[in-house]
């Protein structure tokens, strides 16, 4: 609710700002260009008579919940969702862990990634070990608000098991585990929850 020049945005990277529906957004201003929730500002400084425009390629769409919700609210996530819930019956409830107030970037396998890892149906998650569910979930968990345009090819990206995955840039956005033979494709980026951002992927990442 001001009129903010693309020199004027913060620096960040990730700089949260309250927008107008009370929803915080996140600014970067670096070399590469302005950007908010991770999506580049396409032209900037367009003048209004009561204010400024700056032109973005997507709609910024207002979180649904925290990550756990924004996950049970993709229906193309519910594996993951019942991977979660299972691994809660463990030693770590993951998801307390991920629906509590500290602020993580998700990599979240589609339902068909957790099939092609050997999780046929629901049922066969329901049944796994849930410690070695925690295993598999908390390496696709890093620490902090990571969007799209904070990745780097060939970044090394430290995941909350203590391991730490590997990002590539070329070709298209990836992202790939220790133990996987390929790399996982990022097929959907930059989903804001209100702890957090969640990244789309088409494997499960192996530690």
């Amino acid at each position: 609710p001001s009129e903010v020049k693309a020199a004027d945005v913060p620096a960040g990277p990730n700089a949260g700002v309250e927008a107008a529906n009370g929803v915080m957004v996140y600014l970067t201003n670096n070399s590469q260009g302005v950007f908010v929730n991770g999506i580049q500002v396409t032209q900037a400084d367009i003048e209004a008579r009561n204010g400024v425009i700056h032109v973005i390629g997507n709609v910024l769409m207002p979180p649904v919940g925290n990550i756990v919700e924004t996950a049970q609210a993709n229906e193309a996530l519910s594996f993951l969702v019942a991977a979660v819930l299972r691994a809660s019956e463990g030693q770590t409830n993951v998801a307390a862990l991920l629906s509590g107030t500290d602020v993580f970037t998700v990599f979240a396998p589609t339902n068909a990634a957790f099939q092609a890892a050997g999780f046929a149906t629901i049922a066969d998650i329901n049944n796994a070990d849930p410690d070695a569910l925690t295993a598999i979930l908390t390496y696709h968990v890093t620490n902090g608000r990571v969007f799209s345009s904070d990745r780097m090819d060939g970044q090394e990206v430290p995941m909350l098991n203590g391991d730490t995955t590997m990002i590539g840039l070329v070709g298209g956005a990836t992202v790939m585990g220790v133990n996987n033979t390929e790399a996982s494709n990022i097929i959907i980026t930059n989903i804001v929850a209100t702890n957090g951002v969640v990244h789309v992927i088409d494997r499960v990442l192996l530690p």
